[in-house]
C-alpha cells in the first residue's frame, strides 16, 4: 500500500464545476511570449510543462481585459486567436490540470506604450504618474461600467475557447486592488472615502463577471491580505470584502500589496502570506476555499499550511519555475530530487519583452518548445568519456547532466569538497535558499554514477594517462585584487567572512566595493553583530543587481541599518582605517578589519592549456564569463546537453 508522504496537500478538492487533484496551482507569471497580441508556442510549451509536472490549476498571466488598462503587451482578444488560446488550454487538459487565466486590469500603472489610446488610462483618482508617464484620469460611473464589461467579455472569451476558470486579479496595485486602497482612492464620491464605499467598484466588477457566465461556472480571485502598513488596508477589511464577494468567485488566493511581501528575495521569511489567509479562515466569515501565495518553496512547507488549516491550499510560482515536477516529485515520494528556488527573482527581472525569460535553476524554462519535454533524461546518441574539471555550479550541473544523458563522468575538483564558491553558504547568515541549491547540487553528483575526485587538478600529463573525448572546463574564478589602492595587502577578499572569519578580528568592519558581493557580505556581517561601513566608488548601491532584487536588498540594507558610502574614491589602507576622498574632501572609516570585493577574475588559464587534450575542449562557467549562478548553470547544462 502506498502512503503518500503529503496527505493533505494531495486530497481532491471540489471547487463548483471543477475537481481539483490537489491542493497545489500554478501561480500566473507574465512571460511575454506573444507575437501581435498572440501566445506563441512557446508560451503554450511553457504551460503545458506546468501541467506535466502535476499541478491541479495552471494559470496564464496578465490576460489584460481592455484598452487603456495594459501594463504589458496586450493580448487580443480575437476571434482569429481563439484557436491558439484553445490549443493552450488543451495542452493544459492533456495533463490532467485545469486551465485559467488572470484578468488584469493595470488602471493608473498602465503604461501608454502598451495602449493604443493613452487617454484611456484610468484609475480612482487624477493624477501624473511619474513612473510611467502617464496623465491618470479620474474614472466615471461611465467608465466603471465599461470595464466591468470588459471584464465580463473577457471571461466569456477565455472561457468559451476552453479555459476552465479566470483568476481576477484584485492585488498588487493593479485597477481594483486601487480602489479597495486608502492610498490611491482619494475619490470624495459613493466610490470613496469608507471601505464600504471603496468596495462598490471591485464587488460590481465580480457581479458583472458572474452574471455573464452564470452561476454553475467556478471563479477565482487574487487578493492582496494586506497593505502591510499603517495608513493601508487591513487584513480585516479584505475578510469584510471576502464575505461579501464570495456571492460572486468560488476560492480566494491570498497575496500581499507590498512588493517586497509579494516579490519576496532570499532575505524575506517563507510562506510570508499565510498569515493573512490564516487570519481570513479563522474569521469564520469567509466559506469559499482560501489559498495563500508567496515564497512557498517546498513541498513539506505547503503540507503544513493545509494541514494546519492556515489555508485550503497553496498557489506557487517561482518554486514551479525551478522545477515544474516539484508536484509530481512531490507525489511519488521524490522531494529531494525537487530543483530548490533561490529567490533570486531572476524570473521576474528577467520576464520581460526585452529579454529571454531566465531561470537560474532552470536552464529548460521559456525554451520547452525548441527543445522539448525531460531533455536531460534523453539519451545520448553515442556514448562516451567526460572530464569535468572543476566542482563549483558549472561543473557539477555539467556533470549530472552528462551522467543521466549515459556518459561515463570523472569530476576533478582541486579542494576536499564540491560546491566552488557556494561554499561560502554553509557559513552565510541570510542566503539559506542558495545553500539549499549548493546541497542539493553536491547530492544530485553523488547520487549520479558520476566518478569525483577531490583534491585533483588535472594537467596534460594527467589527461594523456586516460582518454576523453570532452573536456569541460568549469575553474571558476578568483578575485580581482585591488592593488591600485595603497595598503591594499592589509586587506582581504570578502569571502574571507566565510572562509577565514579569523582574518577579521573585533572591530569595525570597512568593505570595499558596494556592488552585489559586498553589500551582501556586509549584511551577512551586520547581522553577525559586527558595525559594518560600505565604500563605493560609484554612486549607485549594488549596481550589478537587478529590478525587484534590488529593491529587496535594498530594503534589508534599511533595515539592518548598514552604513554605504557612495561616491567614495578610497586612497589608501591603514591600521586601524581607510582613507577615502568624497566631495573633495578627504576623510577616514575607522577600521579593525578591511574586506575588498572590486570584481573577480575569470580563471580561464587551464583551458588554454588543455584546449588540445581531446577533440572537444569546452570553457563553461565564471572561467568562461564572470557571472552570478544562472550563467554557471545555464553554460554547464548545455554544454553537457551538446555531447
Amino acid at each position: 500500500m502506498y502512503i503518500q508522504p503529503y496527505p493533505n496537500l494531495f486530497k481532491p478538492l471540489r471547487v463548483k464545476n471543477l475537481k481539483l487533484k490537489n491542493r497545489i496551482i500554478s501561480a500566473p507569471n507574465m512571460l511575454f511570449q506573444t507575437v501581435d497580441g498572440r501566445p506563441n508556442d512557446y508560451y503554450i510549451s511553457y504551460l503545458e510543462h506546468k501541467a506535466r509536472g502535476g499541478a491541479a490549476i495552471v494559470t496564464l498571466g496578465e490576460g489584460n481585459v481592455c484598452d487603456g488598462g495594459n501594463h504589458t503587451p496586450g493580448m487580443e482578444l480575437t476571434h482569429d486567436n481563439r484557436s491558439l488560446y484553445g490549443e493552450m488550454a488543451a495542452a493544459i487538459h492533456e495533463h490532467g490540470a485545469y486551465a485559467s487565466v488572470e484578468l488584469t486590469h493595470g488602471g493608473m500603472n498602465a503604461k501608454p506604450q502598451f495602449n493604443r489610446d493613452p487617454s484611456l488610462i484610468m484609475g480612482p483618482s487624477e493624477f501624473d504618474n511619474p513612473m510611467t508617464g502617464a496623465r491618470v484620469k479620474a474614472m466615471t460611473p461611465g467608465d466603471m461600467e465599461r470595464v466591468a464589461n470588459a471584464f465580463a467579455d473577457a471571461a466569456e472569451y477565455y472561457l468559451t475557447v476552453g479555459f476552465d476558470t479566470v483568476l481576477l486579479h484584485c492585488a498588487h496595485g493593479w485597477l481594483l486592488t486601487q480602489f479597495l486602497s486608502p492610498l490611491t482612492n482619494r475619490r470624495d464620491d459613493e466610490y470613496g472615502g469608507s471601505f464600504e464605499n471603496r468596495m462598490k467598484f471591485p464587488l460590481y466588477v465580480l457581479q458583472k463577471v458572474r452574471e455573464r457566465v452564470g452561476q454553475n461556472q467556478a471563479l477565482t480571485i487574487r487578493l492582496s491580505g494586506s497593505e502591510r502598513r499603517p495608513d493601508g488596508f487591513t487584513t480585516k477589511d479584505i475578510t469584510a470584502f471576502l464575505e461579501r464577494a464570495q456571492e460572486y468567485v468560488d476560492l480566494a488566493e491570498i497575496s500581499s500589496e507590498d512588493l517586497t511581501w509579494f516579490f519576496a528575495t532570499t532575505y524575506m521569511p517563507h510562506c510570508q502570506n499565510a498569515p493573512l489567509a490564516e487570519e481570513i479562515k479563522k474569521s469564520g466569515k469567509v466559506t469559499i476555499p482560501v489559498y495563500t501565495v508567496g515564497s512557498i518553496v517546498r513541498p513539506d512547507q505547503a503540507e503544513e499550511i493545509v494541514a494546519s488549516g492556515r489555508a485550503d491550499g497553496v498557489s506557487m510560482s517561482r518554486a514551479l519555475i525551478a522545477d515544474p515536477y516539484l508536484p509530481k516529485k512531490a507525489a511519488e515520494g521524490r522531494a529531494g530530487e525537487i530543483t530548490p528556488c533561490l529567490r533570486c527573482l531572476n524570473c521576474t527581472d528577467s520576464d520581460n519583452f526585452n529579454r529571454h525569460f531566465v531561470c537560474s535553476v532552470n536552464p529548460l524554462l521559456g525554451r520547452e518548445a525548441r527543445l522539448g519535454f525531460g531533455d536531460t533524461q534523453r539519451p545520448a546518441s553515442k556514448k562516451t568519456r567526460v572530464l569535468v574539471i572543476g566542482g563549483g555550479p558549472a561543473g557539477m550541473t555539467a556533470a549530472v547532466t552528462a551522467a543521466r544523458r549515459g556518459h561515463e563522468v570523472t569530476l576533478a575538483e582541486r579542494g576536499d569538497a564540491l560546491g566552488g564558491w557556494l561554499k561560502f553558504t554553509d557559513a552565510d547568515s541570510l542566503k539559506h535558499d542558495l545553500r539549499r541549491y549548493k546541497d542539493f547540487l553536491v547530492r544530485s553528483v553523488m547520487d549520479s554514477p558520476v566518478r569525483v575526485l577531490l583534491n585533483t587538478e588535472p594537467d596534460g600529463e594527467y589527461i594523456d594517462r586516460d582518454t576523453y573525448s570532452h573536456i569541460i572546463v568549469a575553474t571558476g574564478s578568483t578575485p580581482a585584487i585591488p592593488t591600485f589602492i595603497k595598503g591594499f595587502e592589509k586587506a582581504a577578499h570578502a569571502t574571507a567572512a566565510y572562509f577565514a572569519p579569523e582574518q577579521i578580528p573585533g572591530g569595525d568592519v570597512v568593505v570595499i566595493g558596494g556592488g552585489l558581493v559586498g553589500v551582501e557580505t556586509a549584511l551577512h556581517l551586520t547581522n553577525t553583530g559586527r558595525s559594518v561601513v560600505v565604500l563605493e566608488a560609484r554612486g549607485d548601491v549594488a549596481a550589478d543587481a537587478k529590478g525587484c532584487y534590488k529593491i529587496g536588498l535594498v530594503r534589508k540594507v534599511s533595515e539592518a541599518g548598514l552604513k554605504i558610502i557612495t561616491n567614495a574614491d578610497v586612497k589608501e589602507i591603514q591600521d586601524g582605517g581607510v582613507t577615502y576622498e568624497k566631495d573633495g574632501a578627504m576623510q577616514t572609516a575607522r577600521a579593525g578589519a578591511v574586506l575588498y570585493a572590486v570584481g573577480m577574475r575569470s580563471n580561464d588559464a587551464p583551458y588554454f592549456d588543455l584546449y588540445a587534450r581531446a577533440p572537444f575542449v569546452t570553457l563553461v562557467g565564471d572561467a568562461k564569463v564572470v557571472g552570478k549562478v544562472d550563467g554557471a548553470v545555464h553554460s554547464g547544462f548545455f554544454a553537457a546537453a551538446d555531447i
